[in-house]
């Protein structure tokens, strides 16, 4: 530690730290003999325990800078006030650890497990000369840069926590408590929040876009210049909560021109070729309930739209862009999506009987995948759907209707297919049925 006085020892010799973590790993199996290794204040810098068992090991005001802990299990592991700028801890599991008062900057956490992690404030005190000394300044575990992307936070406790500029994209907060935190600038780009507390936290120049916020508490907040395109708020606290300058979805007056003349100028755009007429961009546009069957929105951009109910049954809409949108109750009926992105769309109770999801033949011999990557696909209705080559990694098909569905050659890596209906057996043993994160 290298602020107010140093309290750091020597690391063990090599083969006392190698008796010490043989007996950690007796003791956390369970075996005679083992003991619960305490390392309390060692300069462990730069160590490499890549996959070693350490769950409830005391690393309590440890430096672990620029470690190498790739998968270890530190599940319960005592890391009050430890420094771990820099350590790589991707893959790792942290369930229930103190990491309280921690410096975490710089540190790769990404796809570990944090649930339940304690990253509120903690403090360590020495005494010198009959005075109490603190061995740093401030007493905020610091996580400022951190890369958490994919990892799992539900239920983490950091109140006051400093996650400013922090990767935390894709990642699972709910039900976590960071009332008061600091996440300014951070990444939340399609985070899972719901019931996660944000009360009195600074927000300010976030990317929500894409995230699950429902009956989450922003009471408080302070979310100036945050990016909230195609975040889900349904019955989120924002008693107080500051949205000044913040980026939310717009109407279609703010495009400067109707619908109809949008639609007309990409119908030219394509016919051409696109030597005349405009791409329809609707980027986070409101377009709630909107009747877009049978249209012409190939390679259209609909990214982070707000397409609640809407109706585009029979559209065309091959390499489209419809990422993070919100289309929960929509309807695609016998639409054409080949090659179009749905990454980390809200599909929930939407109605997608025989759409076409396949590959896009580009120039005729590339073929070109649909992505529906983390697409959030609760209760909808993929009866007869064309799913051939589909990019469907880590999403959520809970209660989905996949009856008569064409699924080969799909990569279901991590995707939930709870109670799914007429999942084939040979689909369900080459999914990797895990939760996404």
């Amino acid at each position: 530690m290298d602020e107010g006085g140093s309290l750091l020892q020597p690391p063990p010799y090599a083969q006392r730290l190698a008796d010490i973590l043989r007996a950690h790993a007796a003791f956390a199996a369970n075996q005679p003999g083992g003991i619960r290794a305490s390392l309390k204040f060692r300069d462990l810098s730069g160590i490499r325990l890549p996959g070693r068992a350490l769950a409830g090991a005391d690393f309590t005001g440890a430096s672990l800078r620029n470690a190498d802990l790739t998968g270890a299990d530190l599940s319960g592991a005592i890391l009050f006030s430890a420094d771990l700028r820099d350590a790589m801890l991707d893959g790792a599991k942290l369930v229930g650890a103190d990491l309280r008062g921690a410096r975490l900057c710089g540190a790769k956490i990404r796809r570990a497990d944090l649930s339940g992690v304690d990253l509120r404030e903690g403090a360590l005190m020495a005494s010198r000369g009959g005075d109490l000394v603190a061995p740093r300044e401030g007493s905020q575990t610091e996580a400022v840069a951190t890369a958490l992307l994919g990892s799992r936070l539900n239920g983490a406790r950091g109140g006051r926590a400093n996650l400013g500029r922090a990767d935390l994209r894709d990642a699972d907060l709910s039900g976590s408590n960071f009332a008061r935190a600091d996440l300014t600038r951070s990444d939340l780009t399609g985070c899972n929040l719901e019931g996660a507390s944000f009360s009195g936290a600074n927000l300010e120049g976030a990317v929500l876009e894409g995230a699950v916020l429902c009956r989450a508490n922003l009471t408080d907040a302070n979310l100036t210049g945050a990016s909230l395109l195609g975040a889900l708020l349904d019955d989120a606290r924002t008693d107080r909560t500051n949205f000044t300058g913040a980026m939310r979805t717009r109407s279609i007056e703010e495009l400067g021109r109707d619908v109809a003349t949008i639609f007309a100028q990409h119908r030219d755009w394509i016919d051409s070729d696109g030597r005349r007429g405009t791409r329809a961009d609707l980027t986070g546009t409101d377009l709630r309930g909107a009747d877009l069957r049978g249209l012409n929105l190939s390679a259209a951009v609909l990214a982070l739209a707000d397409l609640r109910e809407a109706d585009l049954s029979g559209a065309m809409l091959i390499m489209s862009d419809l990422g993070g949108a919100d289309a929960r109750a929509a309807r695609f009926v016998e639409a054409d999506l080949r090659g179009a992105s749905l990454e980390r769309t809200s599909l929930h109770g939407a109605d997608l009987t025989a759409v076409n999801l396949g590959p896009m033949l580009i120039r005729g011999a590339i073929a070109w995948p649909s992505n529906l990557a983390r697409a959030r696909l609760v209760g909808a209705r993929l009866t007869r759907a064309v799913l051939l080559d589909a990019k469907m990694a880590r999403a959520d098909l809970t209660d989905c209707d996949i009856e008569g569905a064409m699924m080969d050659g799909a990569d279901l890596s991590g995707t939930v297919l709870d109670l799914a209906v007429a999942i084939s057996a040979g689909e369900a043993c080459e999914a990797e049925v895990a939760p996404a994160a």
